[in-house]
């Protein structure tokens, strides 16, 4: 049983519903960690409980949580493990579920011509890992032989084989059944195409575009870049109501688009960002308010989607809704995990960018409030967050991870939402920079160098 530290990052606040949320959904996911003692090797639930098994849709939702965990490892062995489970026998589809003995979940899977797959899972993979390269700063994600063959047959062979039609976006047929399903959307697999399969393509070719650069293949980046670019066109241009001001979600098999809500078919491109700074995004956020998720899974989603999308009281709203205790459901593990993801990355704003630097930007329901957030484990180091409202933000980085055996420098991107005049850093004052969000609000921001064990304060005026 390897030894791996887990779970040391604890979270306060003055919004007790948060500070309640963290530590639950802290134990709840930890509950769910396997260490390495079975035949799969580390690895987290991610599918219905009690299926010891983890998904490929869930997976690659809970990463963002794994990752405040400190789970790299378990999250790099179980991508892997779909990563190398591509097959051509199975027309370039991974498994949809592996178990704890590394075998192919039997609820799920009878053969290679007979098994449950959802085609936009391929997609999302990749953005998973390359979310990781960025969080952790492991180069497996952009080298290991592994990895680059499942984004380039995905990118390549996947696409040709299952784009029938050759307009560019994946379909299925019903003859298919349930092998090759055209979105995360359960509910009916008679549909020949959907939003959130446009969506994870574009989210992909971006991803694996930005892979290749960082490996000195740029000028074959520039093909998925183009595809992506392709993508989004269709999708803005043919997937887009103007004169009801509204998105369709799916393509029903008689090639008329579904008249309804198609719920993952309509949300998730906002959350695979093809929306990103268009004027028609605040269309399909309405949309959103309008009919919510059906499910705990598809709830997951959503405080993700409204935090960084300009919604941040929606957001929080969702937030909350999942840390209820009365919520049906709230043990699915997806859910404890979005949790954590969503207090980390979403209200704290910790990510790390493509620089390599540690970001924040304080997402809180009011100037009054406070949050931080101690042991985060991001770029290779760990740091406590903290912030006072919405306009001053504390961090501070400790030694580096002695299993490195290195030091090194990194630089912090404080970043806020508004416009402000200038930056004081620890009561200096310094110009700000800035720059466009998702739902095209302007940031202002400065990027300093942290110093091991020295706190730093950022307040903007």
């Amino acid at each position: 049983m390897q030894e791996i530290q887990t779970g040391k990052v604890t979270f306060h606040s003055s919004l007790e519903d948060l500070t309640t949320g963290f530590e639950w959904a802290k134990k709840q996911a930890l509950e769910y960690v396997h260490m390495g003692e079975d035949p799969v090797g580390l690895w987290y639930e991610a599918a219905l409980p009690g299926r010891e098994a983890f998904c490929m849709r869930d997976l690659s939702h809970q990463i963002y949580g794994a990752a405040v965990l400190g789970l790299e490892k378990h999250s790099k062995n179980m991508l892997m493990q779909f990563a190398d489970h591509i097959s051509e026998s199975r027309d370039y589809c991974t498994f949809w579920e592996i178990t704890r003995e590394g075998l192919p979940c039997a609820e799920d899977y009878i053969s290679d011509e007979d098994f449950w797959y959802n085609l936009p899972a391929n997609f999302e993979l990749i953005r998973a890992c390359y979310h990781q390269y960025l969080w952790t700063g492991d180069r497996d994600y952009l080298e290991h032989p592994v990895f680059t063959a499942f984004y380039s047959k995905t990118c390549n062979e996947f696409i040709d084989l299952w784009d029938k039609d050759k307009d560019g976006i994946l379909e299925h047929y019903s003859v298919y059944g349930r092998r090759g399903i055209a979105s995360y959307n359960e509910c009916d697999i008679d549909i020949l195409m959907a939003g959130d399969m446009a969506a994870s393509q574009y989210a992909a070719y971006g991803c694996y575009a930005k892979i290749l650069k960082l490996t000195g293949r740029g000028r074959e980046a520039e093909k998925y870049l183009a595809m992506q670019k392709d993508v989004k066109k269709s999708y803005l241009e043919k997937w887009y109501d103007k004169k009801n001001r509204r998105f369709y979600g799916a393509i029903q098999s008689n090639g008329k688009f579904y008249p309804g809500y198609y719920k993952e078919g309509n949300f998730l491109p906002i959350y695979f960002g093809i929306l990103d700074g268009e004027e028609c995004l605040e269309d399909a956020l309405q949309q959103l308010k309008e009919h919510g998720a059906d499910n705990v899974e598809g709830a997951a989603y959503l405080p993700q989607i409204y935090y960084d999308h300009g919604e941040e009281a929606l957001g929080y709203q969702a937030l909350c809704y999942l840390c209820n205790p009365e919520l049906d459901r709230r043990e699915y593990p997806e859910v404890s995990f979005a949790v954590l993801g969503s207090i980390t990355n979403q209200v704290m704003g910790i990510t790390v960018n493509e620089q390599r630097e540690i970001v924040t930007c304080p997402k809180l329901p009011n100037d009054n409030s406070w949050a931080e957030i101690l042991n985060v484990p991001a770029a290779g180091i760990h740091v406590d967050v903290r912030h006072d409202g919405n306009s001053k933000t504390t961090i501070m980085k400790h030694a580096d991870d002695p299993e490195k055996n290195e030091r090194r420098t990194l630089s912090w991107k404080a970043a806020f939402t508004g416009i402000f005049s200038y930056a004081l850093i620890n009561g200096q004052k310094y110009p700000l920079s800035y720059e466009r969000d998702a739902a095209n609000r302007t940031v202002s921001y400065v990027s300093i160098e942290l110093t091991t064990e020295v706190p730093k304060t950022v307040q903007v005026v």
